[in-house]
């Protein structure tokens, strides 16, 4: 299979065009027409035709978009191995968490670690728990922490996860909120202004996964942010509700910043994992890391 056609194949069907394909790859336009015509010949198979002024895909080339995308995408995470031998001699620890994590969690473990491992570079990444799933599986994260949103990896021989916290989430507001320290149904509290994270976050998903278990209508989400602390300063301004784990909540409610609302008769079970390739498929610091994570989950 000639990867370099396809390649050029791909970034015509990204950019829409051979001449911005061109500029991208700093490549001739005829050679890279040239070059896929032969390919379409060779194969008997049609990838792009014209339109107008402009080619579009072909049902086959569609289906081919997808797969090239996964494929590059592993190439250039070869490439990124590769880079990192040569830039981090010592190596170097990729840590994907949810905002949970990197903000209540794993800041002490790698301070921990760096301690013990001076050495090797650790880089964290900020993520929803969906993207933090995805980075381990893209090989893109050598540990991923997130909150269970009920997804299995796709390959359970190259992929695991353990539990190491078991919390819940709790629907908070200002102290001065209607509904501050009262006990309301889960239609009461639906009805009232949300701020949340983006789609994709565990705690969003956990929430209207609520409301479809309890057959009310969702909540109306007035503001959406990227990042935990926004959220909860926005709740701590005395606008709507929020949802969230009671690992960031609890601290808050002992300095009055925020108060909670008692929803009774729901189950918000929060389930905080950390995700890892198995040990057979992962360098040494890696497993040195989650010794540590096991080792002081209750300091």
């Amino acid at each position: 299979m000639n990867l370099h056609v396809l390649r050029l194949f791909y970034y015509v069907a990204l950019t829409g065009s051979v001449t911005k394909a061109s500029e991208k790859l700093h490549i001739s336009q005829p050679a890279i027409s040239a070059q896929i015509h032969k390919f379409e010949k060779d194969n008997n198979i049609k990838l792009l035709q014209l339109q107008g002024r402009g080619l579009i895909l072909t049902p086959l080339g569609n289906k081919l978009i997808k797969p090239l995308e996964q494929l590059f995408s592993i190439e250039d995470q070869v490439r990124y191995i590769i880079e990192d031998h040569h830039n981090y001699p010592e190596g170097k620890l990729r840590i994907a968490g949810n905002y949970l994590a990197t903000s209540v969690l794993i800041p002490k473990w790698a301070s921990l670690f760096k301690q013990k491992f001076s050495e090797v570079e650790v880089h964290i990444t900020t993520v929803n728990s969906h993207n933090a799933i995805e980075r381990l599986i893209n090989f893109e994260a050598d540990v991923a922490v997130y909150s269970d949103m009920g997804v299995s990896f796709a390959n359970s021989d190259l992929f695991e996860f353990r539990e190491l916290y078991r919390d819940e989430y709790l629907f908070v507001v200002a102290p001065g909120h209607k509904y501050s320290l009262q006990e309301v149904t889960l239609e009461e509290i639906a009805s009232e202004p949300f701020i949340m994270r983006e789609e994709g976050s565990a705690a969003r998903e956990r929430l209207f996964q609520l409301c479809q278990e309890q057959r009310i209508t969702p909540p109306k989400i007035e503001l959406q942010f990227n990042g935990l602390n926004e959220t909860i300063h926005a709740v701590m301004s005395g606008y709507g509700v929020s949802f969230v784990s009671s690992l960031v909540a609890e601290p808050l409610f002992k300095r009055d910043i925020l108060t909670r609302v008692k929803v009774p008769g729901i189950s918000s079970a929060n389930s905080i994992l950390l995700g890892t390739r198995r040990q057979e498929h992962q360098e040494m610091f890696v497993n040195d890391f989650i010794s540590l994570v096991i080792n002081n989950l209750d300091t």
